[in-house]
């Protein structure tokens, strides 16, 4: 049977492209990044952003929305993808999960993922408004596992630079310790010798190792993130490479910049770039470079419950991520040739977690959190917003009574599936001192979804408001 000409994948991916380029030129096609390390809970918030939207003209509550508000949201579905060789967002595999008897979270992310949205409203304004009934917005968003968004700034760095980097993190006392068998590895490792695939793969797997442990124990800024979470590149020699000490460079004569033909040395070195080249420059190219709008969530509670320690290097990493992302005003030709992000929000997640009257010091914390960063991209002429936001609420809040006295307490249910009452504490309103550490710790809860109603629109705080500030100047 004859392929018709019109049908022929070349073709149809330059038309795709035209489509794009159009959508573009007309100011009606949005790329959104959703930012965020691990635990953030950027499945969570795709999954709602994506059911806030589909369900917007029947139940959902999305006062702050205003073309919902207004009336003029005429529908929102699910388009086909826009890259075919990414896997297709499991939305409703996530809806199966949160819908169910006893409802369970979205399965983090374990790889790259896209959802095509086509957002069909009615003009506000403009001659547009006379000329045609309906308009369509296109919104893209790509989901890809926090532990590789890391791995970006590798591209400004050499094996030297980055090995640098990694020792002045093992100063650290607890990684260090974590690290120890690795330390004894690389220690015995001839560094002159002829390249050794089994005993470069050996001490590899001990680097991975110190940095699952790590994660565990609450760090954030570990590189390479694809040693964590690998992919498809599970068990390739690409991720056979380790960082070495400028010690051990020096007491066996290594130079880095010239490593010995074929050697131990200049093994590694040549992982390091062919991981910089092949894995983390297409994922840079392909993702990073065509985003117009940008969503930072960031779990400042779990940072809090797990020490200071903690909370200090998901600061660090929230720095260093951001720099690999292009910021500036929008106009008709960045659009078209150079997208760049000019509406970011900054968003504390699991916002549910805490009482109402402590959301404005979980704001404060992440802006005191994110203070430099803000004040750079700010002045690249990007609108920003910081707010607390639960993307699936799974807590009520009201008031008890202890002492006589009225407090704000939360009602949801544990892990273990039991019903719980209670007060979480406070939050700071910027990093305690680290004495402050020593003394007290701070515990918010874990909290299991809630039970959905059969009408399957998901329970949030200020989903809506953040919708609103991505897509408003979109859809007028």
């Amino acid at each position: 049977m004859q392929t018709s000409f019109f049908q022929h994948p070349n073709i149809q991916h330059t038309t795709q492209k035209l489509k794009l380029t159009a959508a573009r030129l007309a100011n009606q096609h949005i790329n959104l990044a959703v930012t965020g390390l691990s635990g953030s809970g950027k499945t969570a918030f795709i999954t709602s952003l994506v059911n806030q939207l589909i369900e917007a003209n029947d139940l959902a509550h999305l006062p702050f929305f205003t073309v919902a508000r207004e009336s003029r949201l005429v529908g929102v579905k699910r388009d086909v993808q826009p890259n075919l060789s990414f896997s297709r967002f499991a939305y409703e595999d996530g809806m199966a999960k949160l819908t169910q008897a006893s409802p369970q979270w979205p399965a983090s992310t374990k790889g790259i993922s896209q959802v095509r949205l086509k957002i069909k409203y009615k003009k506000s304004k403009g001659l547009s408004k006379y000329l045609t009934e309906d308009a369509t917005l296109t919104l893209d968003i790509t989901d890809y596992p926090g532990e590789w968004l890391l791995d970006l700034p590798l591209l400004e760095m050499d094996y030297q630079q980055w090995s640098k980097h990694c020792q002045e993190e093992l100063l650290d006392p607890q990684r260090r310790l974590l690290a120890s068998e690795f330390f004894e590895a690389v220690e015995k490792l001839d560094l002159n010798a002829k390249g050794d695939e089994l005993a470069l793969q050996n001490v590899a797997k001990l680097y991975s190792q110190y940095l699952v442990d790590c994660q565990k124990q609450g760090y954030q800024l570990l590189q390479p993130g694809r040693f964590i979470l690998p992919g498809e590149l599970s068990g390739a020699p690409v991720l056979q490479f380790f960082p070495i000490a400028e010690k051990q460079l020096e007491t066996q004569g290594v130079d880095i910049n010239s490593p010995q033909q074929d050697s131990n040395a200049e093994l590694l070195c040549k992982r390091f770039q062919y991981y910089k080249t092949h894995v983390v420059q297409p994922f840079y190219k392909d993702h990073f470079k065509g985003f117009d709008r940008q969503v930072v969530l960031v779990d400042c509670l779990s940072a809090l419950n797990r020490g200071f320690h903690s909370y200090q290097d998901l600061q660090k990493a929230l720095n260093w991520l951001m720099g690999s992302f292009q910021y500036g005003s929008s106009n008709i030709l960045n659009r078209l040739f150079q997208p760049r992000i000019d509406k970011l929000v900054f968003a504390a997640s699991k916002a549910d977690h805490i009482t109402p009257d402590q959301q404005t010091n979980l704001v404060k914390l992440l802006e005191s959190m994110l203070h430099n960063a803000r004040k750079q991209i700010q002045f690249e002429g990007v609108s920003t917003e910081s707010t607390a936001v639960s993307a699936i609420r799974a807590s009520e809040s009201g008031y008890g009574r202890v002492k006589n006295e009225s407090i704000p307490v939360l009602q949801g249910t544990n892990e273990k599936g039991e019903s719980i009452t209670l007060f979480p504490g406070e939050v700071p309103q910027s990093c305690p001192e680290p004495e402050f550490w020593k003394q007290q710790r701070f515990e918010f809860p874990k909290l299991s979804p809630p039970v959905i109603n059969s009408e399957h629109v998901l329970p949030h705080i200020r989903m809506d408001q953040i919708l609103n500030f991505l897509l408003e100047d979109k859809l007028q």
